[in-house]
């Protein structure tokens, strides 16, 4: 039997710490924090089968103008989101993440590389030349050894 092909495929879930107007095919957390063990375990029972096949993130710390800090605490966002990965992130699945070039994007991209076969940097084409934002995609994860769901 041929699936039908004007049926959605998938499953998409939003979390934002401010109100999202809903939309149609979307399930959407908010106001939530994705570092908040609470919203991790929400996450974990909204997700059919506990597991996503793609984490992507645009989130940033509110901007303080101090290029050091917001930059230090956007990779912080990151790793927190990367550590998320084990317990929601399909083995072979991507995990894309939004940051500001600086001096701990190659923490970020060590650890990405440590758990996922490839790793790139991307800077979008909407992307202003001078803005320093740029996405680490990284694909095929491998999965952690000994990572254990609860």
């Amino acid at each position: 039997m041929r699936p039908d092909l004007s049926s959605p495929v998938g499953f998409v879930l939003g979390v934002d710490l401010l109100h999202i107007f809903p939309l149609e095919g979307a399930t959407f957390l908010c106001p939530a924090d994705v570092t908040d063990p609470r919203t991790s375990q929400r996450i974990l029972e909204l997700l059919p089968g506990g597991r996503a096949d793609v984490i992507l993130s645009d989130m940033a710390p509110n901007a303080t103008g101090v290029r050091d800090l917001d930059h230090d605490r956007l990779i912080s966002l990151c790793l927190s989101l990367l550590g998320m990965t084990p317990d929601i992130l399909h083995p072979g699945g991507t995990f894309l993440c939004k940051t500001w070039a600086g001096s701990q994007s190659r923490q970020l991209q060590r650890r990405l590389t440590e758990e996922f076969q490839s790793v790139r940097i991307i800077k979008p084409e909407a992307s202003r030349k001078e803005s320093s934002e740029v996405y680490f995609l990284a694909t095929q994860y491998r999965g952690r050894k000994g990572a254990v769901r609860q």
